[in-house]
């Protein structure tokens, strides 16, 4: 619903923040968040105790998201920056109630991890190993998304608004922190998915044992891409650069 509403705005307001539409963001954002929940879902069916657990997780992360929400679409309602914003008390409020927010629900994650280790349904190995690697990368992500808060910024060599990227907006003339947050938060998705793909419709192909290789040989090649990206922000080196 909140996807739609950004998307009706985006219709018929014109202002920019950062020279883009003040809804383009909003819009992302939703489109993310909607992931991230449908994901959430997915995955806490699979806890069946403490029943206590499960209902904070799912209330929390819900709780810590409608936040996120309400303050993003605040900010692009005045016309200003969501995040990283300190240019009034209001704003640097907001900024660090997000930033609770995000705390909190990376808290609820990690206690979703460790659930993972030691109580869950039978699950096959390759598709369990697969929702883990998909929480780690997830909170992987949200470490890289610290560090660009530590920073006050994304962008690395030049100032956060320059040239970017269609749509995603990365920046094509310096480095951009986004691309290892967004390739760790997706992670959640990536790794869950192929590991019951590999478990469930590929294993028979793959022989025994191989099915599990292949999705941590997976996870240890998209973590060094995400760490690979992260490095190459901080050289201050844009993703068109590092791909020419």
């Amino acid at each position: 619903m909140m996807l739609l509403i950004a998307v009706g705005l985006f219709a018929f307001d014109s202002r920019e923040v950062m020279g883009i539409n003040v809804w383009i963001k909003p819009m992302k954002f939703m489109a993310s968040i909607t992931i991230y929940l449908v994901t959430i879902t997915w995955l806490i069916g699979y806890i069946e105790r403490p029943r206590w657990s499960v209902r904070t997780m799912a209330w929390g992360i819900s709780a810590c998201m409608v936040v996120e929400t309400t303050m993003i679409f605040l900010q692009a309602g005045r016309g200003v920056r969501s995040h990283f914003n300190d240019a009034s008390a209001f704003d640097a409020t907001v900024f660090a109630i997000m930033g609770i927010g995000v705390i909190v629900d990376a808290l609820l994650m990690l206690l979703m991890l460790v659930l993972f280790f030691r109580r869950q349904k039978k699950l096959p190995d390759t598709y369990l190993w697969g929702i883990r690697f998909g929480i780690l990368m997830f909170l992987a992500g949200g470490i890289a998304g610290g560090w660009m808060s530590s920073r006050g910024g994304h962008t690395v060599g030049s100032a956060d608004g320059g040239q970017g990227l269609p749509l995603l907006n990365w920046s094509v003339t310096a480095g951009d922190l986004r691309i290892a947050h967004g390739l760790g938060l997706h992670g959640l998705q990536v790794m869950p998915i192929l590991g019951y793909l590999l478990s469930r419709r590929w294993k028979s192909r793959l022989g025994p044992g191989a099915s599990t290789t292949l999705l941590v040989t997976f996870g240890v090649l998209y973590g060094a891409m995400m760490l690979g990206m992260f490095l190459q922000a901080m050289a201050g080196v844009s993703i068109v650069s590092f791909w020419k």
